[in-house]
């Protein structure tokens, strides 16, 4: 490692994470209420709404697994596959997107009430609970392991400053906060990728000398059949057709047309960025073949492009990993207080105690994400758990909510949930005690397949 390189990075690590977490607290002010609070009031303009979109959707995930991963062990086709997800199902929320607006709700289980009732509106909070707290635990990870790399201090402790931090930027500002925050560190996110990967291919001799230093078929699949490859695909494209991030983030656009214009900038750009991380992970396999899978893009900004550009490269993977952390955590904050502590606990909360406990829960969550961390080995795999409990418990069953609430009934939306979230429970257990099936066969192809199957079973009929 280089040390100028290394100390240059931390310095603007430290200084990204300070400059938010000022942010976030200056952003407090604007907060009246809790719908300033969960949703920013419904006054996004575009521009905003771009930046928190992109910033919330790439995280830890991004450039520690997903395509980073994926790309540094298997090949460049891995990796790309993945990352059409993203712009795939963006694209489909995007056609939807006035429709989510019109929704005028702050949560997801909001939306599922309407349509399912009261009872779908629970069990579809505590499993967005339960996905979402896997989400939050990988970025704090995701802090920990690059503040190790910058900084070499333990992962333990760079968790813990993580924790710090993303508390700093979600738990006082809500939404307000996270939106503008996001803003500022898409831009820093852009500069980093879009500059630095390209310098890093050229400081390597160019593509074709990449190419010539890469293990024979990385730039394909590697060894990955169809059906893995499909595996790391669909837990990133049915979880984001019901993100309740993306939809809460339309809920607080100013307008259904502002809506349908981030949308369309937020797929186009996903897309830009998905093949950079790829290109950049397969540059860091072929300069630095015996590293770890999850410090690809970090080596590679440290080593491989210059020192000023590296710096800035390294604290955009925080700006990825802090900014989805702090949108999710709140996210599930708000479940939490709106969803399950004014529908069953004290329906008569004012705005003032509303925001209290939302605040309350925020923090409370934070800690169950960092225990959370201890039951998984690596950030890809937290990863691809938390996509698969969400895309097949919860996304078939609110898409069709949004396009099609005349066709689908309260008894096979209730069923949907119940047994997309079950079959993904049971195939990883099944796969830790190591049943053929469940080893060979990713969880989502069962999990999703069923969700959909029971939805579409006990749909209404129509009149002959």
């Amino acid at each position: 490692m280089e040390n100028v390189n290394a100390n240059f990075a931390f310095y603007c690590v430290a200084i990204y994470l300070t400059l938010i977490s000022l942010l976030g607290v200056y952003f407090a002010k604007r907060i009246k209420n809790q719908e300033d609070y969960a949703v920013a009031g419904r006054s996004l303009p575009v521009y905003v709404l771009v930046g928190t979109l992109i910033a919330t959707w790439m995280g830890a995930g991004t450039v520690m697994g997903g395509a980073n991963s994926l790309g540094y062990q298997f090949g460049l086709g891995v990796a790309i596959a993945f990352s059409l997800a993203s712009p795939i199902g963006q694209v489909v929320l995007t056609f939807i997107s006035k429709k989510i607006r019109r929704q005028n709700a702050q949560t997801v289980p909001e939306v599922i009430e309407k349509v399912y009732g009261a009872e779908a509106r629970f069990i579809s909070t505590i499993i967005i609970l339960l996905a979402y707290l896997g989400v939050v635990a990988y970025q704090f990870l995701g802090v920990g392991t690059l503040l190790q790399s910058t900084l070499g201090i333990s992962v333990n402790t760079g968790t813990i400053i993580a924790f710090v931090v993303i508390i700093a930027t979600s738990l006082f500002g809500g939404l307000y906060s996270v939106a503008y925050t996001d803003f500022v560190s898409c831009v820093m996110i852009m500069i980093g990728l879009f500059i630095g990967v390209p310098l890093a291919v050229y400081n390597a001799g160019g593509f074709s000398s990449i190419v010539a230093r890469l293990p024979e078929g990385h730039l394909g699949f590697g060894n990955l059949s169809f059906v893995q490859v499909l595996g790391f695909f669909l837990p990133t494209f049915v979880y984001l057709m019901g993100d309740q991030n993306m939809y809460q983030r339309f809920f607080a656009a100013k307008d259904e047309d502002t809506a349908m214009k981030g949308g369309i900038w937020w797929s186009l750009l996903t897309l830009l960025i998905g093949v950079v991380v790829s290109i950049a992970a397969i540059t860091s396999r072929a300069l630095y073949p015996d590293i770890k899978p999850a410090q690809a893009f970090i080596h590679l900004a440290q080593h491989g492009m210059p020192v000023f550009i590296g710096g800035i490269s390294v604290a955009a993977v925080a700006a990825f990993i802090v900014t989805t952390a702090n949108s999710f955590l709140l996210s599930i904050g708000i479940n939490t207080s709106s969803d399950l502590y004014v529908r069953y606990f004290n329906r008569e909360a004012g705005p003032e105690k509303l925001l209290k406990v939302s605040r309350i829960c925020v923090l409370g969550l934070a800690v169950l994400g960092y225990v959370m961390i201890m039951y998984f080995p690596n950030i890809l795999a937290l990863q691809m758990y938390a996509y698969t409990m969400y895309g097949a418990a919860i996304s078939p069953a609110l898409v069709a909510a949004v396009i099609c609430p005349e066709r689908v009934t309260k008894f096979g939306g209730l069923c949907s949930m119940i047994t997309g979230g079950v079959v993904t429970i049971a195939m990883e257990i099944l796969k830790k005690r190591g049943w053929g099936f469940a080893v060979t066969y990713p969880s989502v192809l069962p999990a999703v397949i069923c969700s959909i199957l029971v939805l579409c079973i006990f749909q209404k009929r129509k009149k002959a």
